[in-house]
């Protein structure tokens, strides 16, 4: 038995030349002895740790739980830890864990959240450190992408709504300084007009529950209350429900309600949502496998994949009820109204 074959499965990186027979003989040498690798050394030695960095914005948004416990669990298994940071969409935060990453010789960074600035990505890639971000730009050096399709997800909504008869609708989206936000607007405001469709109305929020009862209560105020209503995330989606119940209005008897994510809430609550479920085990997992795929290169080029959200139906969207506005006007296309 070579050090050398001794040096690889206890660097924890798997190696096809390695059987699982060889590993574990290995591994119950070592358990007897009670060694432990001394993991300060190896980075003074290589310049390498085994610790990933996770960049996330919102630690308290279920919709990262699934995507953590996934990355989580695949970088385990290849013998990398996990160092998970918490943005809460503040510059300020990210740059000081970016440094603090740097400076942890982390060997690479999955970065989920799409308030991340340039100059940022830019100080981690001059340290050779791979990236694996999501967002729609190009990939590149060091540099993976992970895009998910916002345009499909909300196709897929809207042409439910339409199927049940809708045509009034109603619009809460993101904070408009984060970029995942503008985009679910211009999407859903460009897929409606193509469609000749009239969007009445469009509020901004956070991304919580609280957010989407506030963007309700200032709903209920126009007497032109719209048929359905897109919210740009489920939690946003509860929230409206919640303030809906309160207002006296009936999901989805009076208002049909649909999110996007799929978070676990989202099948628990009353009526059970309608939504675009993003797989989010399926990102963590493939995040994991695009940057595992450029660590120990020289200079790594970095691919682009996409992640389709899929349409699912529950019980708050149904036919919407007789609308006074049809009732009086005759039928036309409608008019996006800015």
């Amino acid at each position: 038995m070579s050090l050398s074959t001794v040096s690889l499965v206890l660097s924890g990186r798997r190696q096809q030349s390695i059987s699982s027979e060889k590993r574990e003989q290995i591994l119950a040498i070592v358990d007897d002895l009670g060694y432990r690798p001394n993991r300060h050394a190896r980075t003074l030695a290589t310049g390498l740790t085994n610790n990933l960095g996770m960049v996330i914005s919102e630690i308290s948004n279920p919709f990262f739980t699934e995507i953590i416990r996934s990355f989580e669990f695949a970088a385990t298994a290849s013998g990398f830890e996990t160092q998970i940071v918490n943005t809460e969409y503040d510059p300020q935060r990210a740059a000081f864990f970016v440094r603090k990453m740097i400076d942890d010789r982390v060997c690479g960074i999955a970065i989920f959240t799409s308030q991340f600035e340039q100059k940022l990505v830019d100080d981690i890639v001059r340290n050779h450190i791979p990236i694996v971000q999501l967002g729609p730009r190009p990939a590149g050096p060091w540099i993976s992408r992970i895009t998910i399709d916002f345009a499909r997800g909300v196709e897929c909504l809207l042409g439910h709504l339409i199927g049940l008869g809708h045509s009034h609708f109603a619009a809460i989206v993101g904070p408009q300084g984060i970029l995942s936000a503008r985009m679910y607007a211009t999407n859903l405001r460009r897929i409606a007009k193509k469609k000749g469709l009239q969007l009445d109305q469009v509020l901004s929020c956070n991304y919580r529950h609280d957010g989407g009862m506030q963007s309700v209560n200032a709903l209920v105020q126009n007497p032109n209350f719209p048929t359905a209503i897109f919210c740009a995330n489920d939690l946003i989606a509860l929230g409206a429900i919640s303030a809906l119940e309160q207002a006296g209005k009936r999901v989805p008897q009076d208002v049909s309600i649909v999110g996007f994510d799929d978070i676990v809430f989202a099948r628990l609550t009353r009526p059970p949502l309608t939504t675009a479920a993003v797989p989010r085990e399926e990102l963590g997992a493939l995040a994991f496998q695009m940057i595992s795929k450029m660590i120990g290169k020289k200079r790594p080029i970095g691919e682009s994949r996409v992640i389709t959200p899929t349409l699912v139906i529950r019980g708050s969207t149904t036919p919407p009820r007789v609308d006074p506005r049809e009732a009086a006007e005759p039928k036309s296309k409608g008019t996006i109204k800015r």
